[in-house]
Order: C-alpha cells, then structure tokens, then sequence
C-alpha cells in the first residue's frame, strides 16, 4: 500500500469542515460593500489570531519564507480602507509544529478560494480594497507551501496533531463567518437563517 502524503492525509481530515465553510462563505453578498466588510472584518477575526499563535510558536524558524505569506496586515489596511476597525485580537495556541503545520494548511490553501472571490469583487465594479483577496497572487505560494509540507520528515512527525491543527483552523474561520454572517444568509450548523 503506498504512502499516503500528508496534503492528502489532511485533506481527507477535513473535508467536511471545509464543505462546512464554503457554505457559510457561500451566502455572503461579497460584491455589495456591507457584505464585503463583514467578509473582512470575520476574516480579520479568525486569521489574526492564528498568525499570532503561529509568530509566537517560532514559524519563521519552521517556514523560511513566512513574512511573505502573513497576511493580517493586508487584511487590516482593507478594512482601514473601508471605514471599518480592526477587531482587537489576541493569538490562539500552537501547541507544537506538527499542529502548526496543519494550521498553515488551512490559512495558506484559503489562498486559492481567495482568487476565486477576488474575481467576484472586481467584476461587481465597487471599486473594494483586495489587498487581502490579492495578497501573493503574483507568486505561486501554495505550490511552495506544499513542497515545503511534502519536505517534513516523517520520522517523529505526528500526523494526528497536524489534522487536529487543519480542523482548529477550519473551525476559527467557520467560527467567524457564523457570527457576523449577513442578514438572511443561512447557518451552517442550524439550516437556519441568522439575523444580524
């Protein structure tokens, strides 16, 4: 039986967390700026402190290139752009590596789905900041995150930490969304509409 690659390994771990998310995601009107201020301000919320968590547990030890891949400054200056505060925010816990790693997961392959509604808020024609949506749209920085994720030694590595760091992390992004989800765009935990 072959190997099976972490990517995979945590891909498989979180699959439903990630459909979880994108159905929250889904109902928000990112094209209107209300909508997208509220995108803004739940990302803000669920990506801050786990970028902090991660700064404090060492990343850029682990992750040579990681102060090109923060983005909570970015994601600060949007909101700024829009008249909106930056939700006050104190870092999560990264207990090891491994469970960072997993972390880093989340936060760098949310950089695809990133593309995907940068698209959504040019062509809406709004004129909205996306420094955060384009942050490293340049740079190829997903492929060279998995070749970094595909480096770590298996020897030593827990996998299980890792998966538990992946779904932490889905779960603050899923956490955020639900809070401030805009009026009439359904929970995902209930199939109930939330009202803000």
């Amino acid at each position: 039986m072959p190997d099976i690659s972490l990517r995979d390994r945590l891909r498989a771990a979180t699959s439903a967390s990630h459909a979880a998310l994108d159905d929250v995601v889904s109902g928000w009107r990112i094209d209107t700026p209300r909508g997208y201020g509220a995108f803004l301000t739940a990302s803000a919320i669920a990506l801050a402190p786990m970028e902090l968590a991660l700064e404090r547990a060492g990343v850029a030890e682990w992750l040579p290139d990681w102060p090109q891949r923060g983005r909570r400054a970015v994601l600060a200056k949007d909101l700024v752009a829009m008249g909106l505060d930056v939700p006050p925010s104190s870092p999560c816990f990264v207990p090891s590596r491994d469970f960072g790693a997993g972390l880093l997961y989340v936060l760098e392959g949310s950089r695809l789905g990133a593309r995907f509604l940068a698209r959504r808020v040019r062509a809406a024609g709004a004129g909205l900041p996306l420094a955060y949506l384009a942050h490293g749209e340049e740079e190829d920085l997903w492929r060279t995150f998995l070749t970094w994720l595909d480096a770590i030694p298996k020897v030593g590595f827990e996998t299980d930490a890792a998966e538990r760091g992946a779904r932490y992390g889905f779960q603050c992004f899923s956490d955020a969304f639900e809070t401030l989800a805009p009026t009439g765009a359904p929970n995902a935990r209930t199939g109930a509409h939330v009202r803000v």
